[in-house]
């Protein structure tokens, strides 16, 4: 099934009140950004990552990394934090792009329903990143790692970011691309579109696209 059609079936005539984005990987290209900045940590801590590590470090917060390079490396944690912190500011320095299809998207669905962002990134460095890439005007409601009780995969930000945006959980749209964060959307009752990147399994949800440049999803937007 191709074109809007793939949207029809997936979501009949509902149209969401309000959507909430994840930011790293989905909207911003600062996956790459942030896997230099581990990869640095890593090699300089002399941390053995195991093959389990990978998909639990893949949408972590910056805590959670921290807390498995330091046990892989026997090294203090706070100490491999404040080296992450660190290495991911001096990559942000060299600038963020948008990912391919992300500024019309973002700025097609705010010309229809409020926006928000969700991210397991601190609050400053999420309004920083959204403001790098030129995104960060399009945002009603702001959710981060510090913003509520619990991170992803926890529902807590997305149940938050619906609400702040004047919907219910079960009338909002989330966009993710990993399993972390589709797993917070779905928990919270957030219908879900995902685009995965293209070397992880797509993780359950109404949709799945390869790209946000999928000119269908312009199409759908239009709709509603």
């Amino acid at each position: 099934m191709t074109g809007i059609h793939r949207f029809r079936e997936a979501f009949g005539d509902w149209t969401p009140q309000a959507v909430v984005f994840d930011c790293d990987g989905m909207l911003l290209d600062t996956e790459s950004i942030w896997n230099r900045a581990q990869a640095a940590v890593v090699e300089t801590a002399g941390a053995r990552l195991r093959a389990e590590d990978h998909e639990h470090l893949h949408g972590s917060t910056i805590e959670v990394a921290a807390e498995i390079i330091a046990e892989r490396a026997g090294a203090p944690e706070p100490e491999v934090l404040a080296q992450l912190h660190e290495a991911f500011d001096r990559e942000l320095a060299v600038g963020i792009r948008a990912m391919p299809g992300a500024t019309a998207a973002v700025e097609a669905a705010a010309a229809r329903v409020p926006l928000g962002c969700a991210s397991n990134s601190w609050l400053e460095a999420l309004e920083g990143k959204l403001a790098a890439g030129g995104l960060r005007e399009h945002f009603t409601v702001l959710e981060a790692s510090d913003t509520v009780a619990r991170p992803k995969p926890a529902p807590d930000m997305y149940a938050a970011a619906a609400r702040a945006l004047g919907a219910e959980p079960q009338h909002a749209l989330a966009f993710e691309d990993s399993g972390t964060g589709a797993r917070a959307a779905r928990d919270a009752g957030l219908r879900l579109i995902v685009v995965p990147t293209p070397s992880t399994r797509a993780p359950s949800a109404d949709l799945a696209l390869t790209t946000l440049e999928d000119p269908a999803l312009l199409e759908w937007i239009a709709t509603w």
